[in-house]
């Protein structure tokens, strides 16, 4: 039986590029510690599959957060905090980050056309596990009394995905990616523009996450 961690950077390794993925063999593979293999020309920034991975024998998958981690951002000095591109989130706003991400995520992996979302181990089922680090907020705090702020940016982070056998757990794929959630151009910095951002960019990553499972349903 297999197994895998979040949030499935698996799903993300077959999405129509110039080469199709590759997952490298012999005696000049890249290998982990854990035993997966480097795929090259996938679509997220990297990628590691066990050889030969089919996840035919699995219909459902048990999403696990594995929580979020905030780039530290220290105090400005007041003479230069004009200049910041990096501000800290409030307690508040991370809350809200959670909530969102994790129901974009069962939302989009609900669309999966070869797997059901289930909370229990079984024979059957793949743990999916994720977590975002290196979360950075780009949005100026609202202050009363300052003029409006444009920004094209309201932030990045990186995910981070891996896949296991539910009851072995034994690994079946990690992968890792970074995105900037940002527009094409300078918008005004606004509560409703900059969450509609925030999860546009998580749904593009929840997308492609599912599209990729499903196809790797027969295998790579």
């Amino acid at each position: 039986m297999r197994n895998l961690i979040i949030l499935v950077a698996v799903s993300m390794l077959t999405a129509c590029q110039s080469a199709p993925p590759t997952v490298q063999t012999g005696q000049g593979a890249e290998v982990t510690f854990d035993g997966l293999h480097r795929v090259d020309n996938s679509v997220v920034q990297y990628a590691w599959l066990k050889p030969d991975l089919s996840l035919a024998a699995y219909s459902k998958i048990k999403l696990v957060g594995a929580g979020i981690e905030y780039r530290a951002v220290r105090s400005a000095n007041p003479a230069t905090a004009g200049n910041r591109s990096e501000f800290p989130l409030t307690d508040q706003q991370k809350m809200r980050l959670e909530s969102v991400v994790a129901e974009v995520f069962q939302e989009e992996l609900g669309n999966s056309k070869k797997y059901s979302l289930t909370s229990e181990e079984g024979p059957d089922v793949l743990e999916l596990t994720g977590a975002l680090i290196d979360v950075v907020s780009r949005v100026p705090p609202e202050r009363a009394g300052r003029g409006d702020y444009y920004i094209s940016s309201v932030g990045s982070a990186t995910l981070v995905l891996e896949l296991r056998d539910s009851q072995s757990n034994e690994i079946l794929a990690r992968a890792i990616d970074g995105q900037a959630f940002q527009s094409v151009y300078m918008q005004k910095s606004s509560s409703p523009h900059n969450a509609q951002e925030v999860k546009r960019g998580l749904r593009k990553w929840g997308r492609r996450l599912t599209e990729i499972l499903d196809q790797l349903h027969g295998g790579l």
